[in-house]
């Protein structure tokens, strides 16, 4: 499936919703603008073309249309159609994905109370095509009526159920990931490396657990993670070696990097500061808030 991928934050905005049923004969106008236009069929057919690609938006069928890129209707109605709209905006922009490509297991970092500003975390909504939309038509209706009717009281409530209604969408792009022999074992090898990432690691120890050939899983996980298995382990202990640095000021940097399981120090130290850019010391400084 297609994808577009958003990094938050910031957060979509939401600028306008609505709904109606179009009859036969009625055709979308040419326009171009500067938000998502995403276009929700419930019943009949809208006929759309975007960048000159023309979709036939079918029942239970979804069109995310970009910024930027001149929209119009190529032919009209030929049923009542009935339909949801919102625009959206986003300022980040947003880049095409295949949802098979999203590494799905990949463990993002959380916040500290440290930290002063948030951390860049990836989300998914369908480009387009058939979509299981029984949860999504109790948000967008519900969206749709605050929206029509909206107060200070339901301000909140209409982000709400903005949110949820993304939050459906990304579900669905979840859903839709080709649940094949690699994706599974990609996830499983994840699960596996991240139970045993302080243990001393060898990609022999994966091809035992799993009875594949390593380069066999090492091509799974560039896939659907976006890392080899190396790289992985690499990852987890970076992420847990700072968890460890910005909670404790007892232990040094030779016994985190020991119980990280890196036995090398002088590696550990080198290797922290390709994930991040500033030595083990350094970031404790930044994080601990002490000299």
């Amino acid at each position: 499936m297609d994808c577009i991928q958003w990094q938050v934050p910031p957060m979509p905005q939401l600028v306008t919703a609505g709904y109606g049923t179009w009859r036969p004969g009625m055709q979308h106008f040419r326009r171009c603008f500067d938000l998502y236009d995403i276009i929700f069929v419930k019943t009949g057919c809208l006929y759309m073309m975007e960048g000159g690609i023309e979709y036939a938006i079918g029942p239970n069928r979804l069109l995310v249309l970009e910024p930027g890129k001149v929209h119009e209707g190529y032919r009209p109605c030929e049923d009542n159609t009935e339909l949801y709209w919102i625009h959206v905006k986003h300022d980040s922009g947003h880049r095409a994905v295949d949802s098979e490509d999203i590494p799905w297991p990949l463990v993002l970092r959380k916040g500290t109370d440290k930290d002063e500003q948030p951390g860049k975390q990836p989300v998914y909504i369908p480009k387009s095509g058939a979509f299981r939309m029984d949860e999504a038509w109790t948000a967008l209706d519900r969206l749709v009526k605050l929206h029509d009717r909206l107060t200070i009281d339901a301000v909140w409530r209409l982000q709400g159920a903005f949110i949820q209604l993304l939050s459906v969408m990304q579900q669905f792009v979840r859903g839709s990931a080709a649940d094949t022999r690699s994706s599974r074992l990609a996830a499983e090898a994840a699960a596996f490396l991240r139970d045993a990432a302080c243990e001393p690691f060898g990609i022999e120890t994966l091809e035992r657990a799993f009875h594949f050939h390593p380069d066999y899983i090492a091509r799974c996980m560039k896939r659907h993670i976006g890392m080899s298995p190396v790289e992985y382990v690499r990852h987890i202990r970076v992420d847990r070696a700072r968890r460890l640095l910005e909670q404790s000021s007892e232990l040094s940097v030779r016994q985190i990097a020991e119980a990280v399981g890196i036995a090398d120090s002088n590696y550990f130290c080198r290797l922290f500061r390709k994930e991040t850019g500033m030595s083990p010391a350094a970031y404790r400084r930044l994080h601990a808030g002490y000299a």
